[in-house]
C-alpha cells in the first residue's frame, strides 16, 4: 500500500432497521462459538449423502433444461443455490477441495445471464469431478493430482469468458 491509500478512509455504512432485527446486536460470546463447534466437530452426519443428494439434484435439473422441461432462468437458478448449498456444506465439513471448485463454477453462473452450452459443459464437469472425488474420499489438496483440479476450472472459466467476449 502507498502512502497516498494509507490516507484514505473506510466508509461506514450503517445498517438499516430492517436488517438489524434479522442480524442482531453485538458479538457472538465466545463460550457459543465453541459449543457449535465442539458439536458440529462431534456430529455424525454424513456430508457425502448430502452433497450425493445436491448433486443428484443438479444432474436432474441439467436433464430437465436439455429436455426443455426448465427454461434457462429456472435451471440457472436452481443450479445457483445447489452449488451454494454444496460449497456451504463443504467448508461446514471440512472438505476444501469441493469448497475451492464450488467456488469458481458458483463465480461463474452467479454472472451469466444464460445458460449455454459452454456454461453447461463446465457445470456437468463440476458436477462429475465432485462425485467421484466423494466417492474417493478425497477432502483436501494433498495428494498433487487433486491440487490442480481448481487451477482446471479456473482456466475453464476464463476458456469460456474469453470465447464470450469474443462474440
Amino acid at each position: 500500500m502507498t502512502r497516498a491509500e494509507s490516507n484514505h478512509r473506510g466508509i461506514i455504512i450503517k445498517a438499516n432497521f430492517a436488517l438489524r432485527t434479522k442480524i442482531g446486536r453485538g458479538k457472538i460470546p465466545p463460550s457459543a462459538i465453541l459449543a457449535c463447534t465442539q458439536l458440529m466437530e462431534s456430529n455424525a452426519f454424513d456430508f457425502q449423502s448430502l452433497a450425493s443428494d445436491l448433486l443428484r439434484g443438479m444432474r436432474q435439473t441439467i436433464e430437465k433444461f436439455q429436455a426443455e422441461r426448465l427454461s434457462g432462468q429456472e435451471a440457472l437458478s436452481d443450479l445457483r443455490n445447489r452449488i451454494m448449498q454444496f460449497k456451504g456444506n463443504a467448508a461446514t465439513f471440512h472438505y476444501p477441495l469441493l469448497t475451492d471448485i464450488a467456488q469458481i463454477v458458483l463465480d461463474l453462473i452467479e454472472n451469466i445471464e444464460e445458460l449455454d452450452a459452454p456454461a453447461l459443459e463446465i457445470i456437468t464437469a463440476f458436477e462429475d469431478t465432485t462425485t467421484k472425488l466423494l466417492h474417493r474420499q478425497i477432502r483436501g489438496k494433498s495428494d498433487t493430482r487433486s491440487a490442480k483440479i481448481p487451477a482446471e476450472f479456473r482456466k475453464a472459466c476464463e476458456r469460456y469468458w474469453s470465447k464470450r467476449q469474443k462474440a
